[in-house]
Protein backbone atom coordinates (compact mmCIF):
# COMPACT_ATOMS: atom_id res chain seq x y z
CA UNK A 1 0.00 0.00 0.00
CA UNK A 2 1.19 3.60 -0.83
CA UNK A 3 2.12 5.50 2.24
CA UNK A 4 -0.43 8.49 2.96
CA UNK A 5 0.33 11.98 1.05
CA UNK A 6 2.10 14.51 3.52
CA UNK A 7 -0.02 17.17 4.38
CA UNK A 8 0.58 20.35 1.79
CA UNK A 9 2.50 23.51 3.79
CA UNK A 10 0.25 25.73 4.97
CA UNK A 11 0.17 28.85 2.27
CA UNK A 12 2.02 31.64 2.68
CA UNK A 13 0.21 34.80 3.87
CA UNK A 14 -0.93 37.87 2.21
CA UNK A 15 -1.49 37.63 -1.81
CA UNK A 16 1.95 38.07 -2.81
CA UNK A 17 1.54 42.06 -3.54
CA UNK A 18 4.50 43.22 -1.73
CA UNK A 19 7.80 40.93 -0.77
CA UNK A 20 6.35 41.16 3.05
CA UNK A 21 6.63 37.45 4.63
CA UNK A 22 5.75 37.02 7.91
CA UNK A 23 5.89 33.31 9.73
CA UNK A 24 2.85 30.99 8.70
CA UNK A 25 0.05 31.86 10.59
CA UNK A 26 0.21 29.15 13.07
CA UNK A 27 3.05 30.03 14.41
CA UNK A 28 1.67 34.00 15.04
CA UNK A 29 1.78 34.73 19.04
CA UNK A 30 -1.79 33.09 20.55
CA UNK A 31 -2.23 36.17 23.14
CA UNK A 32 -2.13 39.15 20.17
CA UNK A 33 -5.64 38.11 19.17
CA UNK A 34 -4.93 38.08 15.37
CA UNK A 35 -7.55 37.53 12.98
CA UNK A 36 -10.12 37.66 15.73
CA UNK A 37 -12.89 38.50 12.67
CA UNK A 38 -12.24 36.22 10.33
CA UNK A 39 -15.12 33.95 11.00
CA UNK A 40 -17.68 37.02 10.88
CA UNK A 41 -19.80 38.47 8.25
CA UNK A 42 -21.02 41.92 9.39
CA UNK A 43 -18.35 43.82 10.28
CA UNK A 44 -17.78 45.79 14.20
CA UNK A 45 -17.99 49.30 12.87
CA UNK A 46 -21.43 48.14 11.50
CA UNK A 47 -22.71 46.66 15.00
CA UNK A 48 -22.09 49.57 16.63
CA UNK A 49 -23.11 52.27 13.94
CA UNK A 50 -26.77 50.04 14.36
CA UNK A 51 -26.48 50.66 18.07
CA UNK A 52 -26.35 54.41 17.79
CA UNK A 53 -29.54 54.01 15.39
CA UNK A 54 -31.14 52.61 17.78
CA UNK A 55 -30.28 54.84 20.54
CA UNK A 56 -31.46 57.82 18.57
CA UNK A 57 -34.04 58.14 16.45
CA UNK A 58 -33.03 61.05 14.50
CA UNK A 59 -29.74 59.33 13.08
CA UNK A 60 -32.90 57.41 11.05
CA UNK A 61 -31.86 58.55 7.65
CA UNK A 62 -28.15 57.75 7.87
CA UNK A 63 -29.36 54.05 8.12
CA UNK A 64 -28.90 53.50 4.40
CA UNK A 65 -25.44 54.47 4.59
CA UNK A 66 -24.87 52.51 7.18
CA UNK A 67 -26.48 49.18 5.38
CA UNK A 68 -23.48 49.69 3.16
CA UNK A 69 -21.00 49.00 5.84
CA UNK A 70 -22.14 45.77 7.02
CA UNK A 71 -20.29 43.39 5.38
CA UNK A 72 -16.50 42.85 6.55
CA UNK A 73 -14.06 43.83 3.83
CA UNK A 74 -11.94 40.69 3.44
CA UNK A 75 -8.73 42.39 4.07
CA UNK A 76 -9.80 43.32 7.49
CA UNK A 77 -9.86 40.35 9.45
CA UNK A 78 -8.88 41.69 12.86
CA UNK A 79 -5.28 41.08 12.54
CA UNK A 80 -4.17 44.90 12.77
CA UNK A 81 -4.38 47.48 14.96
CA UNK A 82 -7.41 49.49 15.09
CA UNK A 83 -9.35 47.46 12.84
CA UNK A 84 -13.18 47.54 13.15
CA UNK A 85 -14.06 46.40 9.22
CA UNK A 86 -14.25 49.72 8.58
CA UNK A 87 -13.67 50.25 4.58
CA UNK A 88 -16.80 51.53 3.14
CA UNK A 89 -15.29 52.85 0.05
CA UNK A 90 -12.78 49.80 -0.71
CA UNK A 91 -9.27 51.20 -0.29
CA UNK A 92 -7.91 48.24 1.08
CA UNK A 93 -7.68 45.53 -1.56
CA UNK A 94 -4.30 44.07 -1.76
CA UNK A 95 -2.16 43.75 0.90
CA UNK A 96 0.53 46.11 -0.85
CA UNK A 97 -2.41 49.12 -0.45
CA UNK A 98 -3.30 48.00 2.94
CA UNK A 99 -0.30 48.48 4.16
CA UNK A 100 0.34 51.44 2.56
CA UNK A 101 -2.86 53.16 4.47
CA UNK A 102 -1.99 51.47 7.11
CA UNK A 103 1.50 53.59 7.43
CA UNK A 104 -0.36 56.82 6.00
CA UNK A 105 -2.76 56.92 8.93
CA UNK A 106 0.14 56.29 11.82
CA UNK A 107 1.83 58.84 10.32
CA UNK A 108 -0.86 61.40 9.98
CA UNK A 109 -2.37 60.26 13.46
CA UNK A 110 1.30 60.79 14.64
CA UNK A 111 1.62 64.28 13.25
CA UNK A 112 -1.79 65.06 14.01
CA UNK A 113 -0.91 64.62 17.92
CA UNK A 114 2.02 66.81 17.55
CA UNK A 115 -0.38 69.04 15.64
CA UNK A 116 -2.86 69.84 18.36
CA UNK A 117 -0.08 69.79 21.19
CA UNK A 118 1.36 72.71 18.83
CA UNK A 119 -2.06 74.08 18.29
CA UNK A 120 -2.88 74.78 21.91
CA UNK A 121 1.04 76.04 22.71
CA UNK A 122 0.40 78.56 19.86
CA UNK A 123 -2.61 80.08 20.81
CA UNK A 124 -1.34 79.92 24.80
CA UNK A 125 1.28 81.58 24.28
CA UNK A 126 -0.16 84.44 21.31
CA UNK A 127 -3.58 84.88 22.14
CA UNK A 128 -4.58 84.42 19.20
CA UNK A 129 -5.91 81.78 17.07
CA UNK A 130 -3.19 79.64 15.33
CA UNK A 131 -1.83 80.08 11.59
CA UNK A 132 -3.75 77.64 9.34
CA UNK A 133 -4.84 77.19 5.84
CA UNK A 134 -8.22 79.08 6.78
CA UNK A 135 -7.40 82.35 8.33
CA UNK A 136 -4.33 82.55 6.61
CA UNK A 137 -1.95 83.37 8.77
CA UNK A 138 -0.01 79.74 7.53
CA UNK A 139 1.59 82.18 4.46
CA UNK A 140 3.32 84.89 6.83
CA UNK A 141 6.98 84.24 6.03
CA UNK A 142 7.81 82.62 9.75
CA UNK A 143 4.91 80.51 9.52
CA UNK A 144 5.56 79.28 5.89
CA UNK A 145 9.75 78.74 6.53
CA UNK A 146 8.46 76.67 9.48
CA UNK A 147 6.19 74.66 7.53
CA UNK A 148 8.43 74.07 4.97
CA UNK A 149 11.41 73.29 6.77
CA UNK A 150 9.17 70.93 8.93
CA UNK A 151 7.53 68.98 6.24
CA UNK A 152 10.57 69.09 3.98
CA UNK A 153 12.43 66.92 6.30
CA UNK A 154 9.56 64.94 6.84
CA UNK A 155 9.07 63.96 2.96
CA UNK A 156 13.32 63.45 3.19
CA UNK A 157 12.71 60.59 5.85
CA UNK A 158 9.82 59.64 4.11
CA UNK A 159 12.40 59.20 0.88
CA UNK A 160 14.00 57.07 2.73
CA UNK A 161 12.21 54.58 4.10
CA UNK A 162 9.52 54.24 1.43
CA UNK A 163 9.33 51.52 -0.27
CA UNK A 164 11.16 49.95 2.28
CA UNK A 165 8.37 50.58 5.23
CA UNK A 166 6.39 47.68 4.02
CA UNK A 167 8.63 45.83 1.82
CA UNK A 168 11.70 45.10 4.02
CA UNK A 169 10.21 44.16 7.43
CA UNK A 170 12.20 41.37 8.04
CA UNK A 171 13.40 40.23 11.54
CA UNK A 172 17.41 41.12 10.84
CA UNK A 173 16.73 44.84 10.14
CA UNK A 174 15.97 46.14 13.70
CA UNK A 175 14.71 45.25 17.51
CA UNK A 176 10.95 46.10 16.93
CA UNK A 177 10.68 44.05 13.63
CA UNK A 178 12.73 40.89 15.20
CA UNK A 179 9.96 40.96 17.80
CA UNK A 180 7.02 41.85 15.25
CA UNK A 181 8.33 38.89 13.51
CA UNK A 182 7.92 36.30 16.23
CA UNK A 183 4.29 38.12 16.54
CA UNK A 184 3.44 37.86 13.60
CA UNK A 185 1.87 40.23 10.85
CA UNK A 186 2.81 43.67 9.46
CA UNK A 187 3.33 46.29 11.75
CA UNK A 188 2.86 49.78 10.60
CA UNK A 189 4.81 53.01 11.78
CA UNK A 190 7.81 51.37 13.40
CA UNK A 191 11.13 53.53 12.89
CA UNK A 192 12.71 51.19 16.34
CA UNK A 193 12.30 54.66 18.02
CA UNK A 194 11.06 54.28 21.89
CA UNK A 195 13.80 55.43 24.31
CA UNK A 196 11.46 55.57 27.16
CA UNK A 197 10.04 52.08 26.66
CA UNK A 198 6.41 52.46 26.25
CA UNK A 199 5.88 50.43 24.20
CA UNK A 200 6.14 47.27 26.42
CA UNK A 201 4.09 49.33 29.14
CA UNK A 202 1.32 47.35 28.95
CA UNK A 203 3.29 43.86 28.77
CA UNK A 204 6.28 42.75 26.91
CA UNK A 205 4.36 40.21 24.54
CA UNK A 206 2.32 40.33 21.32
CA UNK A 207 -0.65 41.05 23.34
CA UNK A 208 0.82 44.46 24.60
CA UNK A 209 2.33 45.80 21.71
CA UNK A 210 -0.93 45.13 19.76
CA UNK A 211 -2.73 46.90 22.59
CA UNK A 212 0.03 50.26 22.73
CA UNK A 213 -0.86 49.88 18.84
CA UNK A 214 -4.25 50.39 19.00
CA UNK A 215 -3.95 52.94 21.82
CA UNK A 216 -2.01 54.83 19.67
CA UNK A 217 -3.93 54.84 16.61
CA UNK A 218 -7.62 55.85 18.88
CA UNK A 219 -5.53 58.89 19.89
CA UNK A 220 -4.28 59.90 16.52
CA UNK A 221 -7.79 59.33 15.20
CA UNK A 222 -9.16 61.43 17.95
CA UNK A 223 -6.47 64.23 17.21
CA UNK A 224 -7.15 64.08 13.44
CA UNK A 225 -11.06 65.32 14.26
CA UNK A 226 -10.26 67.20 16.57
CA UNK A 227 -7.88 69.87 14.59
CA UNK A 228 -9.76 69.54 11.89
CA UNK A 229 -12.53 70.37 14.46
CA UNK A 230 -10.64 73.33 15.75
CA UNK A 231 -10.12 75.08 11.89
CA UNK A 232 -13.60 74.88 11.50
CA UNK A 233 -14.60 76.39 14.13
CA UNK A 234 -11.83 79.36 14.61
CA UNK A 235 -12.43 79.86 10.66
CA UNK A 236 -16.72 80.53 11.52
CA UNK A 237 -15.84 82.26 14.66
CA UNK A 238 -12.36 83.62 14.38
CA UNK A 239 -12.27 83.01 18.14
CA UNK A 240 -9.39 80.52 19.67
CA UNK A 241 -10.26 77.40 20.76
CA UNK A 242 -8.30 77.86 24.15
CA UNK A 243 -10.62 80.68 24.52
CA UNK A 244 -13.92 79.21 23.66
CA UNK A 245 -13.09 76.14 25.91
CA UNK A 246 -10.87 77.99 28.30
CA UNK A 247 -11.66 75.23 31.18
CA UNK A 248 -9.66 72.55 29.09
CA UNK A 249 -6.85 74.79 28.60
CA UNK A 250 -6.10 77.38 31.46
CA UNK A 251 -5.71 77.38 34.91
CA UNK A 252 -9.39 78.68 36.84
CA UNK A 253 -8.96 81.86 37.47
CA UNK A 254 -8.47 82.36 33.48
CA UNK A 255 -11.88 80.75 32.91
CA UNK A 256 -15.21 82.56 32.19
CA UNK A 257 -17.85 82.31 29.67
CA UNK A 258 -17.54 81.34 26.16
CA UNK A 259 -17.07 84.34 23.78
CA UNK A 260 -17.34 86.44 26.52
CA UNK A 261 -13.42 86.89 27.39
CA UNK A 262 -11.81 85.65 30.73
CA UNK A 263 -13.41 86.35 34.15
CA UNK A 264 -11.63 85.56 37.55
CA UNK A 265 -14.77 85.51 39.42
CA UNK A 266 -17.26 83.45 37.07
CA UNK A 267 -13.83 81.13 36.74
CA UNK A 268 -13.84 80.43 40.40
CA UNK A 269 -17.76 79.60 41.07
CA UNK A 270 -17.81 77.14 37.43
CA UNK A 271 -14.23 75.18 39.19
CA UNK A 272 -16.38 75.03 42.45
CA UNK A 273 -19.10 73.67 40.90
CA UNK A 274 -17.10 71.15 39.53
CA UNK A 275 -15.31 70.43 42.73
CA UNK A 276 -18.51 70.08 44.33
CA UNK A 277 -19.90 67.95 41.52
CA UNK A 278 -17.32 65.50 41.66
CA UNK A 279 -17.33 65.25 45.33
CA UNK A 280 -20.83 64.65 45.79
CA UNK A 281 -20.33 61.63 42.96
CA UNK A 282 -17.57 60.71 45.30
CA UNK A 283 -20.11 60.57 48.47
CA UNK A 284 -22.65 58.93 45.99
CA UNK A 285 -20.09 56.17 44.97
CA UNK A 286 -19.21 55.62 48.19
CA UNK A 287 -22.27 56.07 50.41
CA UNK A 288 -24.93 54.04 48.00
CA UNK A 289 -22.99 51.73 45.70
CA UNK A 290 -19.91 50.13 47.93
CA UNK A 291 -20.22 48.74 51.22
CA UNK A 292 -18.70 50.46 54.34
CA UNK A 293 -16.46 49.08 56.95
CA UNK A 294 -18.55 49.99 59.57
CA UNK A 295 -21.38 48.54 57.79
CA UNK A 296 -19.78 45.58 55.81
CA UNK A 297 -21.96 43.32 57.55
CA UNK A 298 -25.41 44.37 56.41
CA UNK A 299 -25.15 41.13 53.51
CA UNK A 300 -27.18 43.62 51.05
CA UNK A 301 -26.25 42.17 48.04
CA UNK A 302 -26.36 45.13 45.83
CA UNK A 303 -23.04 46.40 47.62
CA UNK A 304 -19.72 45.50 46.81
CA UNK A 305 -16.27 47.02 47.81
CA UNK A 306 -14.90 46.16 51.12
CA UNK A 307 -17.32 43.12 51.72
CA UNK A 308 -16.75 41.65 49.00
CA UNK A 309 -13.21 41.86 49.26
CA UNK A 310 -13.09 40.52 52.57
CA UNK A 311 -15.33 37.48 51.50
CA UNK A 312 -13.12 37.12 48.49
CA UNK A 313 -9.72 36.80 51.14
Amino acid sequence: AEAPAAEAAEAPYGDGTTSFAPRPVAQWAEVGAFQKYKNLEDSIAYGWMKQRLAEFPALAALEPQVEKCKTRPAMLDGTHAGDYGFDPLGYATTDELLYFYMESEVKHSRLAMIGALGWIAAELNSGEVAPNLLNGHLFELPNLAATVLVFGLWSWNEHLQYPAQYLEHTPNSGRYNYLHYEDGPYVAGNYDFDPLNFYSALGDDAAGRRSMRDLELAHGRTAMMGLTSWVLFEAVTGVPITSAAAIFFKPFWAWGLPFLGENGFIGTIEFAAIVGALGYKAYDVVANDWDSIKYMGDNDPKMKGFKVWLDQK
